[in-house]
């Protein structure tokens, strides 16, 4: 007997729900993975955008995630709690410890860095006060658990940071900020503007993700005890892959 209940659902919520069962029952326990869209529109008799909304809806509850050109599995990456505050507090990387460390304590990661001096984007040179002159730029792809969740490029007055470690692939303990700190311009306080999109193409193919997922766009900016600013970091991160943590004093 039909459910009157479910027969005034939307169909891709009444989807959403038999695959949310099946997942629940341990159906996909085994190869991880579900139909692709072709085979459930054929199954369901319906749209594929509905399927797709129906996947949106399983998303939303992280019991599945879609893989760039690869196909939507359950979800099995742990999200990473990124507490905005103390992931920067000099309690860290002051004490030689990288932020990084903050992010994935105990859990395996890895990152690929580019190091350059480059003429930088207007937006950057006009935030770090440096119109018409060039900066140093470190480019990073973070990787977690065989995973990429985040990129990342940092750029530097380049009267500040010549010379120093910045300007070189490996930054030392502390990274970068207890290098600014070295030099008498260590950060005293920065500002994060948060964006939610959808990724760009040359995004999405750097996350592995589908032209569909959020991506969360962070640009911090890092300033000096006398207000200067000293590094402006532009940040794309897998929605996918983080929870994000903002704590406040009362």
């Amino acid at each position: 007997m039909t459910d009157p209940a479910q027969g005034k659902k939307p169909r891709y919520e009444q989807i959403a729900d038999e695959l949310r069962a099946r997942i629940e029952s341990g159906v996909y326990s085994e190869s991880r993975k579900l139909p692709s869209e072709r085979a459930l529109c054929e199954e369901f008799t319906t749209a594929r955008n509905t399927i797709r909304d129906a996947i949106r809806v399983l998303r939303a509850e992280d019991r599945v995630e879609s893989r760039g050109g690869s196909g939507v599995y359950l979800r099995s990456f742990e999200r990473i709690r990124r507490d905005a505050v103390e992931r920067l507090s000099k309690k860290h990387w002051g004490a030689g410890r990288a932020v990084w460390d903050k992010d994935l304590p105990g859990r395996s990661r890895d990152e690929e860095v580019t190091v350059r001096k480059v003429a930088p984007p207007d937006r950057i040179a006009g935030t770090l006060g440096i119109r018409g002159q060039e900066a140093w730029c470190r480019s990073r792809v973070y990787r977690s658990e065989g995973r990429t969740v985040r990129q990342a490029t940092s750029w530097y007055p380049v009267d500040l940071v010549e010379g120093t470690a910045i300007a070189e692939r490996d930054t030392g303990p502390g990274g970068s900020y207890a290098r600014l700190e070295e030099i008498g311009h260590g950060p005293a306080r920065y500002r994060e503007e948060v964006k939610i999109r959808l990724p760009l193409s040359a995004e999405a193919k750097t996350l592995g993700v589908t032209m569909d997922t959020p991506v969360v766009f962070i640009m911090r900016t890092a300033f000096d005890s006398e207000d200067r600013p000293v590094e402006v970091n532009e940040m794309m991160l897998d929605s996918d892959s983080y929870t994000l943590i903002y704590t406040f004093p009362s």
